[in-house]
């Protein structure tokens, strides 16, 4: 009896695995897995540290270096921060969610602050002169009121007091930007000036409703989990705050040997072959296309391995627009086989993939 019992459970594990392990229609791989990709929104700005203690704040830098949405004030920034959307897909039944670190970490590349510091440091003395002239305007406008009623007494008492408050605010501001521009202009090392990313994530799923940015960031909120540290390795980790990912979500495999959470074990399907079929299920052009009247629509779209792989990229060609980072790139299994990252300069239909190796090594860690 108990070989028996032996037997069938052998022949089931058998009978399982190779299920796993068929060919599949582009439909079905499709159909069965696309619950488990979600559009990521991202809505961030950057904090600047000034020397004096000062903070300074601003959405992103334009083609030529200058500074977006810059402002001295922590609240207007936060009403208008910048935004961008990504994909990403589920890898566990506690809500982790593979990436692109692009997406999840908007951190400025340090290069490129070196490279753009002298103009950097410029356009925030411009832009704090910018600042002072609207404090004082803001300040002068409050005056004009305090002396209507204070002659007229057109206002009530705690009219006059909130003036007053918000006088000495803008004063208070004014002096803190007028000190953080005087000492700008004689300190331009940026290890005294220190710049990070406040950031807010969160995540939606193929056929629900979105409206608003609370739509992602209140209902599936994310934390960030790991974000690789290594330069050509554009990875990054999230988990839903909930811990748990939905009941109805497809939890993706990735193809080849590596942790038995992850990985299917089956090291020959990890190599990649020339004019193999692939397939990518994402979030092309984020909401601007995925927004249906049924709700977000993930989209798949397909192509063949272009190049032998290396070791450190995938290069197929599958079409991509701006969105689809980070989504999982398929064999005709199901399987994950490279993560999305980047497009080849002047094409939109060559891209590039993060290889199994790279994400061995960054789960691993």
């Amino acid at each position: 009896m108990k070989k028996t019992l032996q037997y069938i459970c052998a022949v089931v594990l058998t009978v399982t695995m190779g299920a796993c392990n068929q060919s599949m229609e582009p439909e079905e791989i499709f159909e069965t897995q696309k619950s488990g990709v979600v559009l990521v929104l991202n809505k961030f700005y950057y904090q600047v540290e000034m020397p004096s203690g000062q903070k300074l704040y601003f959405t992103g830098l334009d083609s030529n270096g200058e500074l977006q949405g810059f402002t001295a004030d922590e609240e207007e920034v936060k009403q208008h921060p910048a935004m961008l959307n990504g994909t990403g897909f589920f890898i566990d039944k506690e809500g982790t969610l593979v990436t692109n670190r692009h997406v999840a970490a908007t951190e400025l590349d340090e290069k490129q602050m070196k490279a753009n510091l002298q103009r950097i440091i410029r356009a925030l003395i411009m832009q704090c002169a910018y600042a002072q002239q609207q404090l004082e305007i803001q300040y002068d406008q409050l005056e004009q009121q305090r002396q209507q009623i204070l002659a007229y007494g057109v206002g009530s008492e705690s009219q006059l007091l909130q003036i007053v408050r918000e006088q000495s605010r803008l004063k208070s501001l004014y002096q803190e930007v007028t000190a953080t521009a005087r000492k700008m202009r004689y300190n331009t090392s940026i290890d005294d000036i220190h710049i990070h990313v406040v950031c807010q994530i969160g995540i939606s799923y193929d056929g629900v409703r979105v409206k608003s940015p609370s739509d992602f960031l209140k209902k599936n909120p994310c934390e960030i989990v790991k974000i690789s540290d290594k330069k050509d390795v554009d990875l990054a980790l999230l988990r839903l705050k909930s811990g748990k990912t939905p009941d109805d979500a497809h939890v993706f495999q990735i193809a080849g040997a590596g942790d038995s959470r992850y990985f299917t074990g089956d090291a020959e399907e990890q190599k990649l072959k020339i004019d193999q079929q692939l397939y990518m299920i994402g979030y092309n052009a984020g909401l601007m296309l995925a927004n249906t009247e049924k709700g977000i629509s993930a989209q798949m779209t397909s192509g063949r391995v272009s190049q032998t792989p290396d070791g450190d990229r995938v290069l197929y060609s599958i079409p991509t627009v701006q969105g689809s980072s980070g989504s999982p790139v398929l064999n005709d299994r199901g399987h994950v086989v490279a993560v999305n990252f980047a497009k080849l300069a002047g094409s939109d239909n060559f891209n590039f993939g993060i290889p199994i190796e790279k994400i061995r090594e960054f789960l691993r860690r």
